[in-house]
């Protein structure tokens, strides 16, 4: 990452910090964040948020291309599973021993690397879990 990549990035975690407690990895290569509140109809009020930080960012937002956006796999909304939540596709660096972590898949994410940031793209993925697709899932963990 360059010097100005880096900066920006830096000023965004910063940003971000004020509005939720986040943990990030020396080589700035994933951000935890915590306590991000769910819409009404989960199984729970708030989770964590696992990203990646891709090394060119901004000019790609977390969770395009090579990195990802993690959520815990035991979410579920009006008891069902979120269809995008892969729990096969894990974390490969630390965080993956810390809880359990499953890649919310994105297939498009409208960004400006000139206009936004991680405060947006947070928001971008808490919009996106207002009215999930989900599917029924068997007790043996076959979908539906």
């Amino acid at each position: 990452m360059n010097t100005q990549n880096r900066s920006r990035l830096e000023r965004d975690l910063l940003n971000l910090s004020r509005a939720f407690p986040l943990q990030v990895d020396d080589g700035y290569a994933f951000v935890l964040v915590s306590g991000l509140k769910l819409p009404p109809g989960y199984n729970r009020p708030s989770t964590d948020m696992l990203l990646e930080l891709p090394a060119d960012y901004p000019i790609c937002p977390p969770g395009v291309g090579g990195s990802y956006v993690y959520l815990p796999p035991a979410l579920r909304f009006h008891g069902r599973r979120l269809d995008d939540l892969h729990e096969d596709h894990l974390p490969t660096f630390y965080p993956a021993k810390v809880g359990s972590w499953a890649w919310f898949c994105y297939e498009y994410v409208a960004w400006s690397p000139h206009r936004d940031d991680l405060i947006k793209f947070v928001e971008m993925v808490r919009a996106d879990l207002t009215k999930p697709k989900t599917c029924w899932e068997l007790p043996w963990g076959v979908r539906l």
